[in-house]
């Protein structure tokens, strides 16, 4: 029985490593146009500003927007009205 315990701990340690980069949260350091800070929330891969790679890619809401990659996931922060999401890139 303790063996199945310690089973089941290791497991779900090790499948719950993936985050979702849509959870929404705190925007951190992000700000407008006009330099005032955002206020609004983020999507997770967003949280903070990434640091540019220089890459570019296309989403379904922006084209050619600055990429990055998130826990094995590429895509681009995009500012809406109230929150920046995080839409990945087209294939």
């Amino acid at each position: 029985m303790r063996r199945l315990a310690l089973l089941i701990l290791f497991a779900a340690a090790c499948g719950g490593s993936d985050s979702d980069p849509h959870q929404l949260g705190a925007c951190e350091g992000w700000t407008d146009n006009l330099g005032n800070p955002f206020t609004g929330q983020c999507e997770l891969a967003c949280k903070k500003p990434p640091a540019s790679t220089g890459q570019t890619c296309d989403t379904t809401i922006q084209l050619n927007c600055a990429a990055f990659d998130f826990e094995g996931t590429k895509g681009c922060c995009v500012p809406q009205m109230t929150t920046i999401k995080f839409a990945e890139c087209a294939p």
